[in-house]
């Protein structure tokens, strides 16, 4: 359990680094009045993986590194508890899941977005992708379907790579957000987020119902 904790801190802070890197370095070739715009990007970028709403840009590079360096009897204290399947092909990470985006859906900026998800999931177009196993599959709810599914082979990636590639952004350089907060998937046109289920990241598609911010 600790292993697996220590190995998602790392993976986080990867992403986090790489993806503030990447808009800063947009930044500075922008004009200066675009600043605001960038540091708002990143923020709604980052408000997928656990960042506060009211965050500053210095907020996510301290606050975040602190939240990750989880300590040995914090992860102790986890150790007991029910551990959710990593294989998004498994009904148990589909509940977890479906848990997560209820979650989601109570409070907070992120609502709209998680109700858009667990409408998707309902009616069998949310889709699920762990790039880093290079799988794809359709998120189903376990008590419509007994067992476990195959997902499809996509291409593996790490996740800041991923990210840059799939998400949409507008002519000034900023990621592009749909009504609901949700990011848009560059191939599809379709509403995108990128979520965190207990240790395990996956991106989420779903058919766009609103308009673009």
């Amino acid at each position: 359990m600790v292993s697996s904790i220590n190995s998602v801190n790392q993976t986080m802070t990867q992403i986090f680094l790489k993806v503030q890197k990447e808009t800063q370095q947009t930044s500075e070739s922008a004009d200066s009045s675009n600043d605001d715009y960038y540091s708002s990007s990143l923020a709604n970028l980052m408000r997928t993986y656990g960042q506060d709403d009211d965050s500053t840009d210095d907020t996510y590079s301290t606050g975040l590194l602190q939240a990750l360096s989880t300590t040995d009897s914090d992860a102790d204290s986890l150790s007991s508890l029910p551990q959710t399947s990593d294989d998004i092909q498994t009904g148990s990470f589909m509940d977890s899941l479906k848990l997560k985006l209820k979650e989601m859906s109570q409070s907070g900026d992120g609502a709209l977005k998680a109700q858009e998800m667990l409408a998707a999931l309902e009616a069998g177009t949310l889709a699920v992708t762990d790039a880093e196993k290079g799988r794809q599959i359709t998120a189903w709810e376990s008590d419509t379907h007994d067992g476990d599914k195959i997902a499809t082979s996509v291409a593996i990636s790490d996740w800041s790579s991923f990210l840059r590639s799939e998400l949409k952004r507008e002519s000034t350089g900023g990621y592009e957000l749909t009504e609901s907060g949700a990011h848009i998937d560059k191939t599809t046109g379709n509403s995108a987020s990128f979520v965190r289920v207990e240790d395990t990241y996956v991106y989420l598609t779903w058919p766009a119902s609103t308009e673009t911010r």
